[in-house]
């Protein structure tokens, strides 16, 4: 990348990107006070702001789509990165969207989690949009401290998913009670962690 390039494309599009960043938070918003409100309303805020993400997003792929085919080659990692960056988003974005399944399983069969299940899923909604937060931040000042925090809070949210997935599927042995309830939960983990995931892979391209 050259380094008028890097100097004068790269943070405008890094910038560019965060109101999408922005309504990945809202999208979480609408999915906790979904779930803790039996609120259809917020699953239509949910699909709205989706729509709004992937409109967005297809705007600046069809750039880079067209940047590729004419840039040079010493250009194109660039633009390559910023493909990355936006496939991770959209996956991301995808995944939230998903929460829908199993929300409105929860409020179509008025299904009831613990109080422990409700507390841990209600503090992971909290955790992903204050890192969603962080990722704002780190578009507009690509601040290495931040990116490190971000990584190990996530791998940490992530390692405490599996943790509360082998703990219910141990409880789902020994008690076959709530069916629809482990399903709900094991769901919306699932979810999180492929949103953590990607969430780690656009740190690590943010060079």
């Amino acid at each position: 990348m050259t380094k008028e390039l890097k100097e004068k494309t790269r943070p405008k599009h890094w910038e560019d990107l965060c109101p999408t960043v922005d309504n990945l938070r809202l999208m979480l918003g609408a999915a906790r006070h979904a779930f803790n409100r039996h609120s259809a309303a917020e699953l239509e805020e949910l699909a709205k702001l989706q729509d709004e993400i992937t409109l967005d997003l297809d705007l600046v792929f069809e750039e880079v789509e067209l940047a590729l085919e004419k840039t040079s080659e010493t250009e194109k990692p660039y633009w390559l990165q910023l493909q990355g960056i936006l496939t991770h988003l959209e996956i991301i974005g995808a995944n939230i969207a998903a929460l829908e399944g199993p929300i409105r399983k929860k409020i179509k069969s008025n299904v009831m989690l613990s109080d422990k299940d409700v507390m841990y899923l209600n503090n992971l909604f909290s955790c992903q949009t204050g890192l969603m937060r962080s990722l704002v931040d780190i578009f507009k000042k690509n601040d290495p401290v931040l990116k490190k925090y971000l990584i190990q809070e996530s791998e940490r949210l992530i390692a405490e998913c599996f943790a509360a997935t082998a703990e219910h599927e141990t409880r789902m042995m020994d008690n076959f009670g709530q069916p629809q309830a482990w399903s709900v939960y094991l769901s919306l983990l699932e979810h999180t962690r492929i949103i953590l995931h990607h969430l780690i892979d656009i740190i690590k391209l943010l060079k």
